[in-house]
């Protein structure tokens, strides 16, 4: 049986993604339930090398599986423990606990508030995580300010736009987490063509039904920075040439245009970053990726490509900083991907919005979704741990197999 989980990246200091908050369908300790004659250990549904591509994973232990051991069952520098609000700290948990911080492990409190009964587990919290979402600013100013937690670093989650962005980073807190890096910041708003003309010349020109290697090749080698990408991506390891190629046209021809048509958007929106959290180009491949692998399920099999594309720029609101109908006016997509980018209703809109909710642990809605375009659940888990993957060699090496 497939185990549902979902990330969130928390962001440190400097905005580089620090660890990421796991979600499970039901919990962790569905996800950890019998299947069989006996229960499934922790260390076969956590590999922090596929989920979270080697950082840290902060998991929310009930208070029963901490007794139990259950997170010792895997190395204390992969797994932050995240202690729900609602668990009233016993002896034993105390001790636990305290044996497992000593090992390494990154204590959590989660949502800690006044009274809420987590003040026996103070003394030995390395993080205090504060929801924005269910807190007053009266009342995030009366946790940094105890002296009780002065030893503590703080966690701001549920943060959703650039103001609370803002009074998190004011307010001292070493992390943050939430939807606010995905948001677009219209003071700062700029059009794609102020980042690259060349950019959006070859976007057009892939999207031709015969676009021309001459054509494509000129608009690259008059940019730098795309010339750049597509030498690095034909010379990656990906492609295995034993020669380096050093010629923009060259590159193109090892390339093929299938690979072009797939690879071009991809090399483009590498260019659109420049301010902006890496994580953000990170999460528009991995739902590019995802929404690609989860058609090859359904009907929409012959529109994996599209679906590919709507995932790839679902960000592109916030890379541009412009509300998303404004950013993708004038870019050559077909109109069923414009519709999904919007929020229009449309062939491929359940399929993207689907990616959008599983990613976010939504189950209930990721479930009416796949009902409503026939993907079987049971694919979705593999395909989003595989399109992670996929994301993290593009990212690191330049390029990896579509196949």
């Amino acid at each position: 049986m497939e185990v549902f989980i979902a990330r969130q990246p928390i962001f440190g200091t400097t905005d580089k993604v620090y660890g990421y908050e796991l979600l499970f369908r039901g919990g962790i300790e569905n996800a950890l339930a019998p299947r069989g004659p006996g229960p499934v250990p922790l260390s076969s549904i956590l590999d922090a090398e596929a989920i979270t591509s080697g950082r840290r994973a902060f998991i929310r232990f009930p208070g029963d599986l901490i007794e139990r051991g259950v997170p010792a069952t895997v190395p204390g520098e992969f797994l932050g423990i995240l202690v729900p609000n609602e668990v009233k700290p016993s002896q034993e948990l105390i001790r636990i606990c305290r044996i497992l911080k000593q090992k390494g492990y990154v204590l959590a409190l989660d949502d800690f508030t006044q009274g809420s009964g987590q003040e026996a587990l103070v003394e030995l919290a390395d993080i205090v995580k504060i929801s924005f979402l269910r807190t007053s600013t009266a009342q995030r100013m009366w946790l940094l300010e105890r002296p009780d937690l002065g030893h503590v670093a703080f966690w701001a989650s549920e943060v959703h736009s650039a103001t609370e962005y803002r009074e998190a980073r004011e307010l001292g807190c070493s992390y943050v987490q939430g939807r606010f890096f995905t948001q677009p910041v219209p003071s700062r708003g700029r059009t794609a063509a102020s980042y690259s003309a060349a950019g959006l010349q070859l976007l057009s020109e892939v999207q031709k039904p015969e676009p021309e290697f001459d054509e494509m090749a000129r608009i690259i080698g008059h940019d730098p920075a795309l010339s750049y990408r597509v030498l690095r991506l034909v010379n990656s390891a990906a492609f295995g040439l034993r020669t380096e190629v050093t010629s923009i046209k060259h590159a193109l021809l090892i390339l093929g245009m299938k690979e072009i048509k797939e690879w071009v958007p991809l090399l483009i929106m590498t260019t659109l970053t420049q301010d902006k959290p890496d994580e953000l180009i990170t999460l528009s491949v991995v739902r590019a990726r995802f929404a690609e692998l989860t058609a090859r399920q359904t009907v929409l099999v012959d529109r994996s490509a599209e679906l590919f594309l709507a995932g790839l720029f679902s960000t592109i609101d916030a890379l541009l900083d412009q509300p998303m109908d404004e950013a993708i006016a004038g870019l050559p997509f077909p109109g069923d991907v414009q519709k999904a980018l919007v929020g229009q209703d449309g062939p491929i809109t359940p399929l993207y919005s689907l990616v959008h909710a599983y990613e976010q642990g939504r189950w209930d809605e990721m479930s009416e979704l796949a009902a409503a375009v026939g993907v079987p659940e049971q694919v979705l888990p593999r395909a989003y741990a595989s399109a992670i993957s996929w994301a993290r060699e593009f990212c690191e090496q330049g390029g990896a197999s579509r196949e």
